[in-house]
């Protein structure tokens, strides 16, 4: 009786945590807002796909975009550190980003 509750107490805790690893995201994944300079609203995926909600057929300038990249991408700054390898999802990021309606 003992080494069956044992046991089902193992299995819950290594099932919580199992499920809790795979929920985590990384902290250089995630979304955000920003707003550039000539006043447009961008919604914003960095290292992940732009979801369908927010992607529309509106196309940004370059300088538009790279306004965008670069504010998007200030959290990454301030977690990797003056000194981190490249490439690295924290020094070379994918970002997207799409007007919002």
């Amino acid at each position: 009786m003992r080494t069956r509750t044992l046991n089902l107490a193992l299995a819950a805790i290594v099932g919580i945590w199992s499920v809790s690893c795979i929920a985590a995201q990384p902290d250089y994944v995630y979304t955000t807002t920003v707003r550039i300079g000539d006043g447009k609203t961008l919604n914003c995926a960095v290292n992940e796909p732009l979801s369908g909600a927010y992607a529309s057929g509106s196309t940004l300038t370059r300088r538009e975009q790279t306004e965008a990249d670069v504010l998007a991408t200030q959290p990454l700054r301030m977690l990797s550190g003056p000194a981190s390898e490249y490439p690295t999802p924290y020094t070379a990021p994918s970002v997207q980003c799409a007007p919002v309606s």
